[in-house]
């Protein structure tokens, strides 16, 4: 197997962290727990899960993808054999995606090592080794590339994962519709769930359950991928500079407002009077149209011109200010926006995944279908 590592976004490498939830049947937690303790496996939580006909849920820590990660979840599958562990269909297997990378200063295997440690001595998640979360801006993407092809990824898994109500499909108008985290989160028993965002993950829980390493792992690096290649290809963080070109007219032309808007957008724009003289309209009500004006186009592209930068002094009355609306205009914004068209990366599940697991989720498809 080949090991995702990590990218480079610019110049900053991004590493994101997983965890995973085994739901089993066939095996008692006590037996479990035996096998996990022979087998020197350290920091999982062995619990109930709850749902019928699910004896147990092994709860990993927090991971970074490395061969010292996959090598413990074979280890954690081996263990789950030797007592008789297994699925059926009502077994999930939930992978909790980190939202924030590794900081630079951390390495991924000692991140595994620490995590495994901390887990199993006091109980705790390590703290202090995240950079900031990504954006709001690349969870949506995110989000919208997986339900764009959710049929598709129905097929990589058996039917009894397809519509089930642990893990029911996102509606992609709501999704497009969301401008906030909070918007984007449907409730825990969705296809992916947000209400973990809290406590620093995105949740997938679509996958069924499994004992197999093989089957854990494709499905981790295909998320990390999915998450990586948004944050890495599709979306562009930090400040930047967006240009918007101003309607040639968003009013009707004949209404007083679409009359003194075509005066505004042209060169050089008009003054209080000329647009009073133009509409009819009081002072005060040519400044009320502005205002709407701005509302309708972003208050940047309106440019007043003052008295005296129309060669009138103060006491000439407020008459002689002008407006201009801009054919074009700069706005900056802080935070992640999408690329452009010409830059962004393809929008595909697919995109970015290495051709060794590409092929090996094909092959699935293909087992499944038959």
């Amino acid at each position: 197997m080949v090991s995702f590592l990590s990218r480079k976004s610019g110049m900053k490498t991004m590493t994101y962290t997983f965890g995973i939830e085994i739901e089993t049947s066939g095996a008692s937690i006590p037996a479990i727990t035996r096998a996990f303790r022979d087998a020197e496996i350290r920091g999982c939580d062995i619990k109930p899960d709850g749902t019928p006909s699910v004896d147990a849920e092994i709860v990993l820590p927090p991971l970074a993808a490395c061969d010292f990660a996959f090598d413990y979840i074979k280890k954690i599958c081996s263990a789950l054999d030797s007592v008789g562990a297994d699925v059926n269909t009502k077994c999930g297997l939930h992978v909790h995606i980190g939202n924030a990378p590794l900081n630079d200063s951390t390495h991924a295997v000692r991140f595994c090592g620490d995590s495994i440690q901390a887990r199993a001595t006091t109980g705790r998640y390590i703290t202090g080794a995240y950079a900031e979360p990504m954006d709001f801006v690349a969870v949506k993407d995110i989000l919208h590339r997986y339900t764009r092809q959710q049929s598709t990824i129905d097929t990589m898994f058996p039917r009894s994962r397809t519509n089930n109500r642990y893990c029911s499909p996102l509606s992609l108008s709501r999704i497009n519709a969301a401008t906030t985290i909070r918007e984007l989160t449907f409730g825990k028993f969705t296809s992916v769930n947000l209400e973990t965002w809290s406590r620093g993950t995105i949740e997938f829980r679509q996958a069924s359950g499994t004992i197999e390493a093989d089957k854990i792992i494709n499905w981790v690096e295909f998320l990390l991928n999915l998450v990586d290649h948004t944050n890495t290809a599709r979306v562009e963080g930090g400040t930047r500079t967006i240009v918007t070109d101003t309607p040639e007219q968003p009013f009707r032309r004949g209404a007083r407002v679409g009359v003194q808007y075509t005066m505004m957008r042209s060169d050089g724009g008009a003054t209080t009077q000329e647009i009073m003289d133009a509409t009819g309209c009081s002072e005060q009500r040519v400044r009320a149209a502005v205002s709407e004006i701005r509302n309708r186009i972003g208050d940047a592209g309106v440019v007043t011109g003052t008295q005296q930068s129309n060669g009138a002094s103060y006491g000439d009355g407020t008459a002689h200010t002008s407006y201009t609306v801009l054919f074009a205009f700069e706005t900056t914004t802080d935070g992640a926006t999408l690329l452009p068209e010409h830059r962004i990366g393809n929008p595909s599940i697919w995109a970015g995944l290495d051709d060794y697991k590409f092929e090996w989720w094909h092959d699935r498809i293909a087992t499944l279908a038959r």
